[in-house]
């Protein structure tokens, strides 16, 4: 080989470059100057070049011999031949120019038709408001919806019944036509889709009229939905096949509940635990007492020993709410806490005075922070 540009300048790298550094120059280079994706007049020939100096520079024998004197000797055939050994994969250029949109060399697909019509139906999401007493007991919720539906009349055909659908001639049923073509880089097709039926693989003579020949149609729909005992706030209950419908005999989508669950001012939850406060007076504190507590299912009786301090917590167990794997319920913590009047009658106050007094306590003097206050 004889030639009067450097192989270096025309990959654009120094000559003391690393192999992997000229074959990255390559790869640039290639996918800029390929007739594919560049359709300037000197495209092909820049393309030629290049790959010829690739042929050359990723040999380490050719190389060498280019390096001390300027040539081959012949050796180069400016095609592709074994040059591209060097190369490794030339799927790596052509993953960068077809993507998904070319299939490579010529007879490499597998030959199976898709079915076009197959598609699974899509979700529908919707939210439901639940209060305690339903997580307790489940709840049956109807809700309005609109879904997708295959048509009554083509039964998803997409045509007037009686009417011929047949299979494209463009495109044999695929949806997709292919181009075989020689390129620089060897035989290789493309697949775009069909001009004929765009994409469907079909031929319908005379369309559907009630869906516009799309093959479904949008229906209103009341659906009952069982809410199980248990649900908490954010779950999200699925329902099978209650969504839109499936194409061509796929699945239909599912039901999507977001589920929320109301406060209630009386109860504070816990997974399936719930805790309430109980204002009690200081007399029933001291002196016990028995007394009414709210739970879901109406009042029960609480006895407080005497002596009971504020805050302390009684267990109701089987109170709470159902779990909702075991549907076992949780318990009831009842807090009590002291309830202080914030008006007294005279009679109060003096009773109030004459219990201070026989229990030993006076008007608190003043403290610092530390200790009682130094007098003056």
């Amino acid at each position: 080989m004889a030639t009067t540009t450097d192989l270096y300048e025309l990959l654009g790298v120094e000559r003391s470059a690393s192999p992997d550094e000229i074959k990255r120059a390559f790869r640039k280079l290639a996918r800029q100057y390929h007739p594919d994706v560049n359709s300037e007049p000197d495209a092909e020939q820049r393309f030629k070049e290049i790959n010829l100096a690739y042929e050359v520079l990723s040999d380490p024998q050719k190389r060498s011999q280019y390096d001390q004197f300027g040539t081959t000797g012949g050796a180069a055939s400016g095609g592709y031949g074994d040059g591209f050994s060097g190369f490794g994969n030339l799927n790596d250029i052509f993953d960068f120019f077809f993507n998904g949109g070319m299939g490579g060399f010529a007879g490499g697909g597998s030959g199976r038709a898709a079915n076009r019509d197959w598609q699974p139906g899509e979700s529908i999401q919707r939210a439901a408001h639940l209060s305690l007493l339903d997580v307790l007991n489940g709840k049956q919720l109807e809700l309005a919806i609109e879904r997708y539906e295959t048509c009554e009349v083509c039964h998803g055909s997409r045509a007037e019944p009686g009417s011929s659908v047949s299979t494209c001639p463009t495109c044999a049923g695929r949806g997709m036509v292919t181009q075989v073509r020689d390129t620089l880089l060897g035989r290789m097709q493309t697949s775009t889709t069909c001009p004929t039926c765009h994409g469907q693989g079909v031929q319908i003579a005379d369309p559907c009229k009630a869906c516009r020949a799309t093959g479904m149609q949008l229906h209103h729909r009341s659906i009952e939905v069982n809410v199980p005992p248990g649900v908490d706030d954010g779950n999200v209950l699925r329902v099978s096949g209650q969504g839109h419908h499936g194409r061509g005999g796929a699945p239909a989508g599912d039901l999507l509940l977001q589920l929320s669950v109301e406060p209630d001012k009386r109860f504070r939850r816990h997974g399936a635990d719930l805790l309430t406060e109980l204002p009690v007076s200081f007399p029933d504190l001291a002196l016990g007492a028995t007394v009414d507590v709210a739970t879901l299912t109406g009042a029960q009786q609480l006895r407080i020993p005497a002596g009971t301090e504020s805050h302390h917590r009684f267990t109701l167990r089987g109170e709470g709410l159902p779990r909702l794997r075991s549907g076992q319920r949780g318990s009831l913590y009842v807090e009590v806490v002291v309830e202080v009047p914030k008006k007294l009658d005279a009679r109060q106050r003096e009773l109030l005075e004459e219990l201070r007094g026989s229990a030993g306590v006076t008007d608190p003097k003043p403290k610092t922070l530390f200790g009682r206050k130094k007098k003056a």
